[in-house]
C-alpha cells in the first residue's frame, strides 16, 4: 500500500509539473498559433521582382540605341507600341524597330506596314553626330513608301536651360 501512495503522490507531482510546463509555455506563446504575419517571404518576393524591372526596364526601350538630338522645346509623348521606329546610327546604319536593314529593305517593310489602316505614325531616331543629309535620305524613303509624316524623335535638355 506504502508503493502505491508513493506511485500515485509521484503521478500526481509529475501532472503537477506537466500542467505548470504547458501553462509557462501558454504564456510564452509557444504551441499556440500567431496572429502575426512574417513578412519576410513577402520581403524576397518584392525584392527579386525590383530586380527583375531594374534589370528589364532598359530594354523595354524600342528601336536602336542612339543618341537624340537635344531640343529646349521637347514634346514628349507615349510610346503606344504602334508608332513605326526608324533608327540611323552615327555610322549611317539603319534599323527598322531593331532589326538591320539598307534602303531598299526599309522602303519594303515600311510599304507594308504603312498599307494598314489606320496608318501607324513613324518616329525617326537619328543620332545627334548624322549629316542632316542622311535624314534628309531616310525621310524621303518614308514619304515615298506613302507615310503622311515623320517625327523626328529628341531629347529634352536636362535642367531645363
Amino acid at each position: 500500500m506504502a508503493d502505491s501512495s508513493k506511485q500515485i503522490a509521484r503521478e500526481g507531482a509529475s501532472r503537477r509539473r506537466l500542467r505548470r510546463q504547458r501553462q509557462s509555455a501558454a504564456k510564452k506563446g509557444v504551441g499556440r498559433p500567431t496572429s502575426e504575419i512574417n513578412v519576410t517571404p513577402f520581403v524576397d518576393v518584392v525584392l527579386v521582382l525590383l530586380i527583375i524591372f531594374m534589370v528589364v526596364t532598359p530594354m523595354l526601350q524600342r528601336g536602336v540605341d542612339v543618341l537624340l538630338p537635344i531640343t529646349d522645346h521637347h514634346a514628349a509623348q507615349r510610346d503606344t507600341g504602334k508608332q513605326l521606329i526608324i533608327s540611323v546610327r552615327e555610322n549611317g546604319q539603319l534599323f527598322f524597330g531593331r532589326d538591320a536593314v539598307n534602303d531598299a529593305q526599309l522602303s519594303v517593310r515600311l510599304r507594308e506596314r504603312l498599307s494598314q489602316q489606320p496608318q501607324p505614325p513613324v518616329f525617326l531616331k537619328g543620332d545627334r553626330r548624322l549629316k542632316f543629309k542622311t535624314v534628309r535620305r531616310i525621310m524621303e524613303i518614308c514619304q515615298r513608301a506613302g507615310a503622311r509624316g515623320v517625327a523626328l524623335a529628341t531629347e529634352g535638355r536636362k535642367g531645363g536651360s
